[in-house]
């Protein structure tokens, strides 16, 4: 209930003061507004009215809006019909056309007391709907009417009230809770890592100047082997240059040869004994020491052709060449043309981003469900869409992470498009294959604060209450809920901002209607 501003007073109280033949100025008691509000599939009504007592005239100010587009009818006369409970005929208090979008008025005498019937009908040019609007006490007299209103209980202090003007003016809708068939879904957060094997760091296979005609920068998409630059080897004192190494091998084979050719001389001589045979072993053994020097020298030569480091190099004259070992984009460039790095300095990093690697905390409790897994969306801030991904692969440690006492799950999702960055968080929604029947809303009714989901649920024509709930799934445009809601709820869909703002001026006075 709530007090009443509207010519309903005036008309109730003269009334009652005329049938109880008091003094016209006497104290004028404070007479209860009474409301109900309706729904059918075409209409809503929101009525305010008085006590009824019978034969005495009341005011009904009607509020109708069309479902269709939740705009303020525009034209029509409403009627009450009043049946008596045992049968008869219905007894008709006529409206008039509105006074205004959405508002229109019912006045004129109330049948005898008793117990009725009673049906609001909105007879339109485009329109006509009933509301049936179950049973009603006309009483005898005011005092009763005025107790029985009284006794029908307070309204709920902690109502959001938000009037039918706004409604119809700023934009405003509702929808019902309805059950639906819906894909379960884990809600879990996600991180966005690179495939296993799809990372790598180019480093200097060797001490020396990093060279290149063109320093690649950061973001630049390489193909697996693909030239990234070269490495200069630093000139050592001790001769380990390549250049020095192959001047060595070229004077080993030489000393190679003229020992093999005075070894040939002396088999010769031997032959003509012009030598003793000592001649020939020594031949043969400073052979066999310039055959070992060539190799050792042949050795180390190779060794420093095939030291790539962990870079990927390969050697070309006196420079290592720098190749990536996987194609990706350059996620970080530590390199500058003509600074020395020390072997082993990373040089370049390559992440592999057309595939990627999704991470998901999934709880413990919901580890068994991650084998039906059959899709992923993805609800990325910033985003106003989920974004739905195929995962091609699951795999998971089977062991519970200390740190975060959740299971984690990895997918391989393709990432051609470049939606997904490496490092991004996110929720993620997996899908499992069976479906289950939950009470379900449009997800432009759900709000969150403080991380809790709650929506808006219209209790009355103009009284909305804030309502927690706990989600299930959500599923397409639909959100599961668990808890917190009903079938036949009616949740804000459009104007919950509005009726936000009017949940925080609730402290401030109402200027309620005027009729």
């Amino acid at each position: 209930m709530k007090p009443i501003n509207t010519l309903a007073i005036c008309l109730a109280i003269a009334a009652v003061t005329v049938a109880c033949g008091g003094d016209a100025a006497a104290p004028e008691a404070e007479v209860p507004t009474l409301d109900l509000t309706a729904w059918t599939d075409k209409t809503e009504l929101f009525m305010e009215y008085p006590p009824l007592v019978g034969g005495q005239e009341a005011l009904f100010a009607v509020h109708l809006t069309r479902l269709s587009d939740f705009s303020a009818m525009m034209a029509g006369r409403p009627r009450l019909e009043f049946t008596p409970e045992s049968g008869g005929t219905p007894i008709v208090v006529q409206g008039s056309e509105p006074s205004r979008p959405g508002v229109f008025r019912v006045l004129g005498p109330m049948p005898p007391a008793g117990r009725y019937r009673w049906v609001l009908a909105i007879e339109a040019p485009d329109l006509s709907d009933r509301h049936d609007l179950g049973t009603i006490t006309v009483f005898a007299d005011a005092a009763a009417a005025v107790a029985d209103a009284e006794s029908s209980g307070e309204d709920d202090p902690t109502a959001i009230t938000y009037l039918k003007e706004p409604q119809w003016t700023i934009g405003f809708a509702t929808a019902l809770v309805q059950e639906a068939e819906l894909r379960r879904g884990i809600r879990v957060p996600a991180v966005v890592e690179p495939l296993i094997g799809g990372e790598a760091v180019v480093a200097a296979p060797a001490a020396g100047r990093f060279m290149a005609t063109r320093l690649l920068p950061l973001g630049t998409t390489v193909e697996a082997g693909q030239e990234l630059g070269r490495i200069q080897p630093r000139l050592a004192g001790d001769g380990a240059d390549r250049a020095t190494l192959a001047s060595g091998v070229a004077e080993v084979q030489a000393s190679l040869d003229a020992a093999r050719s005075d070894h040939a001389r002396a088999e010769r001589l031997l032959a003509e004994r012009a030598v003793p045979a000592r001649r020939v072993e020594e031949a043969q053994r400073a052979v066999k020491v310039a055959e070992a020097r060539l190799t050792a020298a042949l050795a180390r030569l190779a060794q420093r052709d095939e030291t790539l480091g962990t870079g990927g190099g390969a050697a070309a004259g006196n420079s290592f060449v720098l190749r990536a070992p996987i194609a990706g984009r350059l996620a970080e460039v530590f390199a500058a043309l003509g600074a020395s790095y020390d072997e082993g300095a990373p040089l370049f990093r390559i992440v592999r981003t057309n595939r990627i690697e999704l991470q998901a905390l999934v709880p413990a409790s919901d580890a068994p469900l991650t084998e039906e897994i059959r899709e992923i969306a993805l609800e990325i801030p910033g985003r106003s869409d989920p974004l739905v991904v195929k995962a091609d692969d699951m795999r998971d440690a089977g062991v519970i992470d200390e740190a975060t006492r959740s299971l984690p799950v990895q997918f391989d999702v393709d990432n051609r498009t470049g939606q997904l960055l490496i490092g991004q968080t996110m929720t993620a929604i997996l899908y499992a294959g069976a479906r289950q029947r939950m009470p379900a809303v449009p997800k432009d009714a759900v709000l969150t604060e403080a991380g809790r989901p709650y929506v808006f649920v219209q209790t009355g024509g103009e009284s909305f209450s804030r309502r927690y709930i706990e989600v299930s799934t959500s599923d397409g445009d639909l959100i599961g809920v668990r808890a917190g809601l009903k079938p036949g709820d009616r949740v804000v869909t459009r104007g919950a901002y509005d009726v936000q703002l009017a949940s925080a001026a609730g402290g401030l006075p109402a200027e309620g209607h005027v009729h």
